[in-house]
């Protein structure tokens, strides 16, 4: 798939390309289009006056919004009745030397809304306003920076109040790159839902990456039923996930979609938060913690 793209925009010389998933709600806004300088305008407003509680934003990153070349950029507007949880990208971008180059950015697997098993009950809430894209809410999307938040539809209130530092997603690419195509490969909603064509494999990596922190649970639970001592139980879950402090971690993935390479990093990065988990308290207390994961509310990922 991706050997034939760079054949097809390698002589290209036009506007931005945009495939979205328009018919789940996820929409990009070119700059060709009309609508994309009042949606801009509107990013800037939300990020310069700032309600109570919000995150501060960095003054070099308004100055970058306001002086960026908008013909490499693209508003992502959440059309869906559903907030946006993460999203899977492609931008092709043409180099010096004529080259076209993807660059990937995948949404990861760590603790959020979509994984909310580590999270306190005050972090699944702060997540679930920071880390996601609201309905009618959207985002300034540059090769290197994601601008915006959800002050553009609602303040924050009670634990979504802002705790501290300032607030950007970035992602680091040669300046010197010519952007041709941004392509939405995967989006997951807050319910759990996942809409689009998964060339990166965001799907299996979520997937997996919930198997393995319910399967740890499960194993927690049967400790803690059958009294296992805590230091054995620690060992099992070295062994199931392949994470001890020794281990070194399974190669990374890349476009790697074979289901045993994905499970073995999967389980091998929740294994390291189990870990994190045990040096933050006592075994016995980490334990408990690990088999709650169970009843820890989670979206049912599903296919749209």
């Amino acid at each position: 798939m991706f050997r034939e793209i760079r054949f097809v925009l390698k002589s290209l010389k036009v506007a931005l390309i945009c495939e979205d998933l328009e018919r789940y709600g996820v929409v990009l806004v070119a700059p060709t289009s009309e609508r994309y300088f009042e949606l801009l305008a509107d990013i800037e407003r939300a990020l310069s006056v700032r309600p109570k509680g919000a995150a501060p934003v960095d003054a070099a990153d308004l100055s970058r919004i306001s002086e960026h070349d908008t013909r490499g950029s693209a508003i992502l507007l959440n059309q869906a009745s559903v907030a946006i949880a993460s999203m899977a990208t492609v931008w092709w971008s043409r180099g010096r030397d004529g080259d076209i180059l993807p660059f990937r950015r995948l949404p990861g697997t760590n603790p959020s809304v979509l994984l909310p098993f580590a999270l306190d009950p005050r972090q699944r809430i702060w997540s679930a306003y920071w880390h996601t894209i609201l309905p009618a809410s959207k985002r300034l999307l540059t090769v290197n920076e994601m601008y915006g938040d959800n002050t553009d539809v609602r303040p924050p209130v009670g634990d979504e109040l802002w705790s501290g530092g300032s607030f950007r997603v970035s992602a680091g690419l040669a300046n010197d790159q010519e952007p041709l195509k941004l392509t939405i490969d995967g989006v997951f909603f807050a319910d759990g839902g996942f809409a689009g064509p998964n060339q990166l494999g965001s799907w299996e990596q979520a997937t997996m990456a919930m198997e393995a922190y319910l399967d740890c649970a499960a194993l927690a639970r049967e400790a803690l039923e059958k009294h296992t001592d805590a230091e054995r139980f620690f060992g099992r879950i070295g062994e199931f996930t392949g994470c001890t402090e020794a281990s070194s971690p399974p190669p990374p993935l890349h476009l790697n979609r074979d289901p045993a390479a994905i499970r073995a990093v999967e389980r091998y990065d929740i294994g390291k938060i189990v870990l994190w988990t045990r040096k933050r308290m006592d075994d016995g207390k980490a334990l408990a913690q690990i088999a709650a994961w169970s009843s820890v509310p989670a979206p049912k990922l599903h296919k749209l």
